[in-house]
């Protein structure tokens, strides 16, 4: 058995991943209007009432936007921790009351023959975390996904770390972000502790996880205003070669901000 991912939409515009297997379908994230979501779904040949199960990491806009009319049309059971639920606005809330389940770190979900566990990201939400794919009660490391990470932490590290396919935010370059026209409080709470993942901060960690077992690697929630892909491209090859590595066993590439990336599949361990 296989699990085939790819992402759907990446960046501030809207934030989604897919992962399936066989008949079993699931969304990480809603961040595009429900009409765009079933328009890349049907791209890569999914219904969007085939979905099973959507996955929230956090409550931001660009991670939920399209929550309420999906679960309201569709009625698909959505997964999330209470404090980012509680943190909706209130229309969201309602039409959550129906679908809701509610998880917390190590938390792990069955859906159809995919197993999902939740971890602990810090982030200036109220709540954000970070999940782990893959088939059977003993194959929980096969697709990881982090994003919106103020910085690498031991939860996310052995998280992650043995996952075949990693989803991981690069999100800015810190010159880039520097010489910006955003305002300093801006720039200052994407650099924190509690922001964003910098093409710095990820190229670091891409080591350690791809002599841990990671193949393919996909660079996610890009800005749009203060990276590019050739900077963050550059940033990963450059930490893999230093390391001694093979950058030609890895596949790597960007999330595209508003389309489909390359599915890829993978058997699960």
């Amino acid at each position: 058995m296989q699990i085939s991912t790819c992402s759907l939409s990446s960046g501030s515009a809207g934030n989604c991943i897919y992962a399936g297997c066989g008949k079993t379908h699931i969304l990480i994230d809603a961040g595009r209007s429900a009409k765009a979501t079933a328009e890349l779904l049907s791209e890569i040949n999914v219904k969007i009432e085939d979905i099973s199960a959507i996955f929230i990491t956090h409550e931001h806009i660009d991670h939920v936007s399209g929550l309420k009319v999906l679960i309201s049309k569709y009625k698909i059971p959505v997964y999330m921790v209470w404090e980012s639920f509680d943190n909706l606005v209130e229309d969201y809330k309602s039409a959550l009351g129906e679908v809701i389940n509610f998880i917390k770190p190590n938390d792990v979900a069955t859906i159809g023959g995919l197993q999902v566990e939740c971890y602990p990201i810090p982030h200036d939400s109220a709540a954000s975390v970070g999940y782990i794919i893959g088939l059977g009660e003993k194959s929980k490391k096969t697709v990881g996904i982090v994003t919106d990470a103020g910085h690498m932490t031991k939860e996310i590290t052995d998280a992650i770390c043995g996952c075949s396919v990693i989803y991981i935010e690069s999100n800015h370059d810190l010159e880039m972000l520097k010489n910006s026209s955003y305002p300093a409080q801006i720039k200052q709470r994407i650099k924190s502790k509690h922001g964003h993942l910098s093409n710095k901060d990820c190229s670091e960690a891409l080591p350690y996880f791809i002599k841990n077992g990671a193949r393919r690697i996909i660079l996610y929630h890009l800005s749009g205003e203060n990276n590019t892909k050739e900077l963050a491209v550059r940033a990963a090859q450059k930490s893999i070669l230093d390391a001694k590595l093979n950058v030609g066993t890895v596949y790597l590439s960007v999330a595209p901000k508003s389309s489909p990336s390359k599915m890829v599949s993978v058997a699960s361990k």
